[in-house]
């Protein structure tokens, strides 16, 4: 089996490359951070490298060829988006084999990673050198091809390793952790993939209700393990109601009690006679001056509170890269690099949402200075020399307040995901209903919708506009509601006037989805997806590009299903046939593009598994 290693900033990527590859029988093990993926390389020599955004935290281009030369030749593919003049001539003056395009494609990434690996001998006392995991690459392994886009999920193989770890780690930078344990089990009565979504559901709505600290696992055996740092006696129970409440909320909860039993265990050592102490906070000081930084560490120190002492700005970005402080304190004036530039490139470093709060140090009384510092996104400014109380009080403000605002942030993301599921069930009983109309297409609205999203994909859609798509997918027959059963589910060749009945449906649902307003591309498929890019369509004759392109999407993937189902008047047709019409309608039912990407589809479906079962 061949072993990836894939390294990105995005974790979009890392599971997008992880789902392509795994599917291939490769194993793939993936990493956020640069620093994570030479750490690793210590120990490990996979097959290939694929390289993201992580590859400017290793010394940019320059790096390639020594990540290779230290590595005895790994060949390295890098990953970068489209559009960069020059990109792969300059990638492979300094050593890379090869550039792939993001968003990836499947068959395009699937292709390049294959030709790398046919053109490098593999030895096979390095295939099998033992593998030690860093705690870095277990809490972003992409291993077992999970399918699951939240959370950890590894195989029983892996499980022991990685809880050992998981344990060292609480142990080391966490005084205060428990353990919980749910064991899973659900009825026979469902079928297999019943089952299946039902335990998806149940690990995305868990990692929905834990914390970005808290660690999800699974061990394969029915059994789903969380480790909770800073988690005391009195909070336990209530995290674990908390996560019992949120399941009964989802679709299969209130009729679906699968959690049997539910273990918690107290990690701490020795919490029977220690008071569990709360969460210390901790401060990184930023200053070339050493008595600044003895003497805010002195201050801060009285007040029980964890501090860190750096020299020069270039310090602390490197730091940064494993370590979350609450909060940095950094000098205005420092040579080299001043702080001002140190928070410009600071900026780069933390993510969206797991910002590190800053607060300026200065000398100065300048408003000018402090105006350029807050528009940097600084919280603060202190002044010095250091007022012991005032500076307490304003770092102790400072993390109080980034702690308010990253939950206020992780509950209205909660709240929109509750939201959004709310939705989406909505949405599926509304197509269901409309598909219990119709006899023959049982299923239809929700295969398009799939067929659409995949499309949206390999097009390019992030995950949102996927989903959203998706919904547009469910509802594009809607007016159908509106239109005769008599007419719906008659056998035999329709009348003039009973097509004339059909057609209007388009309008129909257009009618109905408008009233929801807020969600106005809901109506986009509904409409025109009857649309053909020639412009000989219904209802509106719309032509090219004139036609949104949600709908030229849902028409391939409507023509496709069409096909690929049973009729009243037909059997599903053979794939080669289903092939040969969407080639034959390229420019003229359908757009190119849209219907190459439903092509390519088509020709990795060796099996036929998408015709309706």
């Amino acid at each position: 089996m061949n072993w990836i290693v894939v390294a990105d900033s995005s974790v979009e990527a890392l599971q997008d490359a992880g789902h392509i590859l795994c599917k291939q029988k490769m194993r793939v093990t993936g990493f956020k951070s640069g620093q994570a993926l030479m750490e690793f390389l210590k120990d490990n020599r996979p097959d290939l490298i694929l390289l993201g955004s992580v590859l400017w935290e290793i010394g940019g281009y320059e790096a390639i060829s020594a990540l290779k030369h230290a590595r005895k030749g790994i060949p390295v593919l890098l990953m970068a988006e489209q559009g960069e003049p020059d990109l792969e001539a300059r990638a492979q003056a300094m050593g890379a084999d090869g550039v792939v395009g993001k968003p990836l494609v499947a068959a395009e990434l699937t292709a390049r990673v294959r030709e790398i690996l046919a053109s490098v001998p593999r030895s096979g006392a390095e295939e099998s050198a033992p593998v030690h995991n860093t705690l870095e690459e277990i809490a972003n392994t992409l291993e077992e091809c999970n399918e699951s886009t939240t959370g950890m999920w590894m195989g029983s193989e892996a499980f022991g390793n990685v809880y050992r770890h998981m344990l060292r780690y609480l142990e080391r930078y966490h005084g205060i952790a428990f353990q919980v344990l749910f064991t899973v089990e659900i009825s026979k009565a469902y079928d297999a993939r019943q089952r299946q979504e039902i335990m998806t559901q149940f690990r995305r709505r868990l990692q929905l209700s834990l914390r970005s600290s808290d660690m999800m696992m699974e061990s394969g055996e029915n059994q789903v393990f969380l480790l909770l740092p800073e988690v005391g006696e009195a909070d336990i129970g209530h995290v674990i109601s908390r996560v019992i409440q949120d399941w009964k909320q989802t679709e299969y909860g209130p009729g679906t009690d699968i959690i049997s039993e539910v273990r918690q265990t107290n990690l701490n050592r020795g919490a029977a006679q220690e008071e569990i102490k709360p969460r210390t906070d901790w401060v990184v000081v930023v200053d070339d001056d050493v008595t600044n930084l003895k003497t805010a560490g002195l201050i801060l120190s009285r007040q029980h509170m964890r501090v860190t002492a750096l020299k020069s700005g270039r310090a602390l970005l490197e730091y940064i890269l494993s370590n979350s402080p609450d909060v940095i304190l950094l000098d205005v004036r420092m040579p080299e690099m001043d702080g001002f530039e140190t928070m410009r490139l600071l900026k780069r470093e933390m993510a969206p949402g797991q910002e590190i709060p800053v607060i300026f140090l200065t000398a100065d009384d300048n408003a000018e200075s402090e105006m350029k510092g807050l528009n940097l996104g600084a919280m603060d400014f202190i002044k010095k020399p250091f007022v012991p109380d005032v500076l307490t009080a304003r770092v102790k403000h400072i993390i109080q307040l980034s702690r308010l605002q990253r939950n206020l942030a992780e509950e209205v993301e909660l709240k929109t995901q509750e939201n959004e599921n709310l939705l989406l069930r909505v949405v599926q009983t509304l197509a269901e209903t409309i598909e219990a109309k119709d006899t023959y297409t049982n299923g239809h609205s929700g295969r398009v919708a799939e067929y659409a999203r995949q499309i949206a994909r390999r097009f390019g859609y992030g995950r949102n506009r996927q989903n959203e798509i998706y919904m547009i997918g469910l509802l594009h027959d809607v007016g159908k509601i509106g239109v005769p059963d008599s007419v719906i589910n008659k056998p035999s060749r329709l009348t003039e006037e009973e097509y004339a009945q059909i057609k209007i449906h388009p309008v129909l649902g257009d009618k109905i989805l408008k009233k929801i307003q807020e969600r106005p591309k809901l109506a986009i498929g509904a409409r025109w997806h009857h649309e053909r890019y020639d412009g000989t369509g219904y209802p509106d004759g719309l032509a090219g590009e004139d036609i949104p392109e949600e709908a030229r999407i849902i028409a391939v993937a409507d023509a496709y299903d069409a096909m690929t189902s049973r009729r009243s008047y037909r059997n599903i047709l053979p794939q080669a046939a289903v092939r040969s019409e969407i080639e034959r309608g390229k420019g003229t039912q359908f757009d190119p593009v849209f219907a190459d990407i439903m092509l390519e589809i088509i020709d990795e479906d060796t099996e036929y598994k998408l015709k309706e079962n």
